[in-house]
């Protein structure tokens, strides 16, 4: 039997999955950044709300979710957690109870400030392994990627 017909008879050697590789690197990814985060008692999906509402790409908790591709009952939990941090506040609309708007207290905004440079210099760690033709390569690949599985991320991905 040759090489690659035994490999297809015994299936993907699990070092072999790009998919274990891309979770390898995500985990780690996320692992170091929740603790540069933990100093400042917020988590990763705490930090990605209070970062959308810092952009102003959403204002509601279903806006949030679809933002940070979370669940809307994770959404209401974290941003339960948030309020009692005094990071966010909700504003329900006077006519429609069922309608909230999610803002950034002052504090939460001035928190904000602060974790994005430190999401700046985390991010840097790893992608200054890269050169910058490396990185346009790597972004353009990723987003191939992406669209194999219909997420256009190029309206929101703008800079690298």
């Amino acid at each position: 039997m040759l090489g690659s017909d035994r490999a297809a008879t015994k299936g993907l050697h699990l070092h072999n999955s790009f998919t274990f590789w891309i979770n390898r690197l995500a985990s780690q990814m996320r692992e170091a950044f929740n603790e540069a985060l933990t100093e400042h008692e917020v988590s990763w999906p705490q930090w990605m709300i209070l970062n959308v509402l810092f952009h102003e790409l959403a204002n509601t908790p279903a806006q949030i979710a679809d933002n940070i591709a979370v669940d809307r009952s994770a959404v209401t939990r974290l941003l339960d957690r948030l309020e009692t941090k005094q990071l966010v506040q909700r504003e329900h609309d006077g006519l429609d109870r069922r309608s909230v708007k999610v803002h950034l207290t002052r504090s939460g905004h001035a928190l904000v400030e602060t974790l994005n440079e430190l999401a700046v210099t985390h991010q840097n760690r790893f992608l200054n392994q890269l050169h910058p033709t490396e990185l346009r390569a790597f972004k353009g690949n990723i987003q191939k990627l992406l669209k194999a599985v219909d997420i256009d991320s190029t309206q929101l991905w703008k800079h690298v």
